[in-house]
């Protein structure tokens, strides 16, 4: 308690001293808010006002196709969409997406990023191969994904005949839609998360392992003592950003499945995207965005709050 009183008491008389800004530091900090002045107008133009716009239109029987916002209609929406079941599938299905999707990816790029640690012959043209998917078109990848799972001439259905197995419709029957859908989404964040862990464990001192090598611990033993705990940080940031990637996943849904078979693969932007673009019903499909902006907040507070005190626990 005295510790705190001091603490508080030096605050205070750092207060009372402080020198008053000169004209020159008032000039600098006044040029500072110019330089940022453009990208905070950018900012508003673009995000908040559109955000605050799509709240609005949440509470209205806004019709995208005559752009008349009509009435306020309360809560309807968000009501109408609780009670809705393709609303409530599409939830599920995200759910099961971002729970297979984010940690998975996680893992798979942490052990290639491991691999590929030690320098070796050909290291970056692995790691090239590797993170190609990540910043080739999406579209572009996902027609090619699509025709090589294809029942009729595709690649794996091929294998599969050649070994006796009938051909599946992996894009049109259940559950292989959502899992096709799933396992394209890996392959193409892999690449991004081993990059980032790249980074990570090169970080690392070669000191730790080498006094670990003297004590006759092995790869795997250093591995889960020493680069894992360490590379915690950036799990961390993988974590809460491909979350929130997965929960606006779209565009593979779009041009693989079309939100099918009967929405066992249409997830929360595709609902939105229906909602307003095909039914033309403005004012549910801002209510689903809202809900959508609400659900990924509160994921990426509560891993910030698991990973704060994970953290707090490390350093005790």
């Amino acid at each position: 308690m005295s510790e705190e009183v001091a603490l508080s008491a030096g605050v205070r008389a750092r207060r009372r001293t402080a020198t008053p800004m000169t004209a020159s530091q008032r000039r600098e900090g006044g040029a500072g808010y110019l330089l940022i002045a453009p990208t905070t107008v950018l900012l508003m133009v673009f995000y908040l006002y559109p955000l605050a716009q799509t709240v609005y239109y949440s509470f209205t029987n806004w019709n995208p196709a005559t752009g008349q916002t009509g009435s306020l209609v309360g809560l309807h929406n968000y009501l109408a969409l609780l009670r809705d079941p393709e609303f409530l599938r599409a939830t599920g299905n995200t759910a099961i997406y971002v729970a297979v999707v984010v940690p998975c990816t996680m893992a798979i790029g942490l052990f290639f990023a491991a691999l590929l640690s030690t320098p070796f012959r050909g290291r970056g043209l692995y790691r090239a191969l590797i993170f190609v998917p990540h910043i080739a078109p999406t579209v572009g990848t996902a027609l090619v994904f699509g025709y090589l799972l294809s029942p009729l001439g595709g690649v794996v259905n091929y294998a599969l005949s050649a070994v006796g197995v009938a051909p599946i419709g992996f894009l049109a029957t259940e559950p292989w839609a959502l899992a096709s859908v799933i396992v394209f989404s890996i392959w193409q964040g892999v690449g991004y998360s081993m990059i980032i862990y790249s980074a990570a464990l090169a970080n690392i001192p070669a000191s730790y392992h080498e006094a670990a090598k003297l004590d006759g611990a092995g790869p795997l033993r250093r591995f889960f003592s020493i680069s894992l705990p360490l590379v915690g940080p950036t799990t961390g940031f993988l974590a809460i950003t491909g979350v929130i990637s997965a929960l606006q996943v779209f565009t593979q849904v779009y041009v693989l499945t079309g939100g099918g078979p009967l929405q066992s693969t249409e997830t929360l932007l595709y609902y939105v995207y229906k909602q307003g673009f095909v039914y033309f019903q403005g004012g549910s499909a801002s209510a689903a965005a809202v809900l959508l902006l609400l659900f990924g907040i509160v994921v990426s507070l509560l891993q910030l709050r698991v990973l704060s005190r994970r953290d707090a626990t490390e350093l005790v």
